[in-house]
């Protein structure tokens, strides 16, 4: 399946200056440094927006978070120059790098920023009232799977193997994850599956103006299943506290990275690295999934090489030999 980029009107004329100056501004001579997200719903959004913060403030450059399709999109989106950091997780940089499904081609023009930004959350919502008990009730239900092009619809397919079912079996919607708990609100979706550092901003709003939704849990045998055919899947335990449910709900998460464009030179992207790591606790403030962010961890089990402008941070820290 060949990915459709997805562009954001807000950000089309931006972009072309990009395009049309590589990458500096006609005034001034600053650098863009745009950083693709996903839809506002997430959890990518505002871990962005902090870091665009972060390196408008501290360094001489533009730079600004744009909503996109997601994980997978975003590959696409650094590969073709069109934003220059991105949000992804760590098995679909390494499809997108090594030309595995979904994508078609090697994308060689993207490299490691850093690693273990974050853990992506398996959520299935559906309404109180639902006759969904399991996964396996999702066969022939309007299940809404988030932005199209983003890295859930891999994950989805995996995690529903498990209980034979496809997404060919779903009758599917591509929208936000905030379109998709609006429409399970007006009862024009069955489930919303949700992939987002938790708390998934898009549940706690939903949690704010109304109770009527459950979260259902990974059964113990599938999620045994689950782990031992998808080693890039960890098992995580929900407290009931974090989205008010009745109970802990038993789920699998992978983990969240950030992305660089390769055509960012050795010293801008040393000193992206380390304005990020400097201002390390506004980057972890953003969002509560990002608590979990450390220098000690960030190069940890990276899929795709390290920049080496990254590289060379992360060894002047003492993190690489």
């Amino acid at each position: 399946m060949k990915l459709m980029f997805t562009k954001i009107a807000l950000a089309i004329s931006l972009l072309i200056i990009v395009s049309a100056c590589g990458g500096e501004s006609t005034t001034g001579g600053k650098q863009y440094v745009n950083i693709g997200t996903a839809g506002t719903g997430g959890a990518y959004y505002p871990i962005g927006i902090a870091m665009a913060e972060v390196l408008s403030q501290e360094l001489d450059l533009n730079s600004s978070a744009e909503v996109t399709g997601g994980a997978a999109d975003n590959v696409e989106l650094v590969q073709a120059g069109e934003v220059e950091l991105a949000i992804s997780q760590s098995p679909v940089v390494y499809a997108g790098y090594n030309g595995n499904d979904p994508y078609e081609v090697e994308h060689k023009n993207i490299s490691t920023l850093f690693n273990g930004l974050s853990k992506g959350v398996f959520h299935v919502v559906v309404s109180e009232n639902s006759n969904i008990s399991s996964m396996s009730d999702l066969k022939g239900k309007r299940v809404v799977l988030g932005p199209a092009g983003g890295g859930a619809i891999n994950v989805v397919a995996d995690i529903l193997s498990v209980y034979d079912v496809s997404i060919d079996d779903l009758n599917a919607t591509y929208v936000s994850y905030s379109e998709g708990v609006s429409m399970l609100n007006d009862n024009t979706a069955d489930a919303v599956i949700i992939q987002s550092a938790a708390p998934a901003s898009a549940i706690t709003e939903l949690a704010a103006s109304s109770n009527n939704f459950r979260i259902l849990a990974i059964e113990e045998d599938k999620l045994n299943s689950i782990l031992s055919q998808f080693t890039y899947l960890n098992h995580i335990e929900l407290p009931s506290e974090m989205y008010g449910t009745e109970s802990g709900i038993s789920t699998v998460y992978l983990t969240n990275m950030v992305i660089v464009s390769n055509s960012l030179d050795e010293e801008i992207v040393y000193n992206i690295t380390k304005n990020l790591f400097d201002n390390l606790d506004k980057v972890k403030d953003s969002h509560p999934s990002a608590q979990g962010l450390t220098l000690e961890s960030a190069a940890d089990n990276v899929p795709i090489p390290l920049h080496p402008g990254a590289e060379r941070y992360f060894k002047e820290k003492g993190i690489l030999d």
